[in-house]
Parts: structure tokens; C-alpha cells; sequence
């Protein structure tokens, strides 16, 4: 009965007969054929990913502010349509941004996370205007506003860990479904307050 080195040493004898190169060249084309075809499908996947991304948080924002401004219907749930590339884009800047921060430290990472905040209020109420545009205005806004937020953001915690026994429970995650309307018309709140500074 052969053993598992009686195995290796044939493999070794069988690749050291000139067939060990070609074996690599083959697989390194059949890996690039692989690619060829993974990342346009990987792609396929990600394209409606993004846009989704962009439309629900637009959607939300915008349901925020109308709720906030007592203009909340239900049909808004669609706002982010033709809005959802705009917006995706515009936090992927904002996140592209904050990583850089948080490569030079946590803490400037986390102060730049309250700087940016309001960015998304900010774009959804002015549709016209560049990622960057966006971002500096809620720079600009939250200047001297950071530790308020932060209060108001803090000021949750208790409705968080109540919903923390909820995730042991069958559909149990969907209890943020009724606590995010109340977060997000806060900090809806805290942008209508602080925007004209």
C-alpha cells in the first residue's frame, strides 16, 4: 500500500520530466481566463450595489429633511431615482476622505466622521452641487457644532441597547426599522438648526 510520501515523490518525478512549466503556464492562462470572466460578472453585481447605495441614502436624507419641514409623504421613499449615482458618489468621496484621516490616527479619523456628517442633508438639498462642494459646506457648518452632535448621537444609546435582546429573536434586526425614522429626523433636526451659521 503506498503512503502519502510514496504520492509525493511521483508527483515530483512526474513534474521534474520537463512537464512542471508547462503545467504552471496553463493554469496561470486558465487563471487569467478566470479573471476575464469573474470581474466582469463581479462587476455586473456591484453596478446595481452602488446605485442602490446611492438611492437609499438619498431617500432617507430626503425623507429626514421632509418629515423635519412637516412635508413627509409616502410616495418620497423614491426620491433618490435619478439622484442614486450623484449620491453614491458623493459618499464615496466623503469616505475616501475619512479613511485618509483615520490612516493618521483614530481620533482625527472620528472628529473628520462629525465634520462630514451632514454632507448627505447638504447634497440632497442642493442636487447641483460637486461632492467636494458638499463636503466643505458640512465642514463649514459643523465647525464648532462637533460636540453637539456627537450628544445627540450619544443621546440614542439607551434605544441601541434595547435593541440588542431584539437580535436574538427571529427578524429581530428589523426593530431598527422603527428606531432609524426617529434617528435620522434628529439629525435632520440638528442640520436644519445648524445650517444657515
Amino acid at each position: 500500500m503506498k503512503r502519502a510520501r510514496d504520492y509525493r515523490r511521483e508527483a515530483w518525478v512526474a513534474l521534474g520530466e520537463g512537464q512542471y512549466w508547462p503545467f504552471v503556464g496553463a493554469m496561470f492562462i486558465l487563471m487569467l481566463i478566470s479573471a476575464a470572466a469573474i470581474i466582469p460578472s463581479i462587476l455586473l453585481l456591484l453596478v446595481p450595489l452602488f446605485y442602490l447605495i446611492g438611492f437609499m441614502s438619498w431617500s432617507y436624507s430626503t425623507m429626514a429633511l421632509s418629515t423635519i419641514r412637516r412635508r413627509m409623504k409616502f410616495e418620497l421613499f423614491s426620491s433618490g431615482w435619478g439622484h442614486g449615482w450623484h449620491m453614491f458618489w458623493v459618499l464615496c468621496v466623503q469616505w475616501t476622505y475619512l479613511q485618509l484621516w483615520f490612516l493618521l490616527l483614530i481620533i482625527p479619523g472620528i472628529i473628520k466622521s462629525f465634520s462630514y456628517a451632514m454632507t448627505p442633508y447638504i447634497a440632497v438639498d442642493n442636487p447641483d452641487w460637486t461632492a467636494n462642494q458638499c463636503i466643505t459646506e458640512s465642514r463649514r457648518i459643523m465647525y464648532g457644532n462637533k460636540w453637539r452632535y456627537f450628544c445627540l448621537n450619544i443621546s440614542f444609546i439607551g434605544w441601541y441597547l434595547l435593541l440588542i435582546p431584539a437580535a436574538f429573536f427571529p427578524c429581530g434586526t428589523l426593530a431598527q426599522l422603527f428606531l432609524q425614522p426617529y434617528v435620522q429626523t434628529a439629525c435632520a433636526a440638528f442640520y436644519e438648526d445648524i445650517k444657515n451659521f
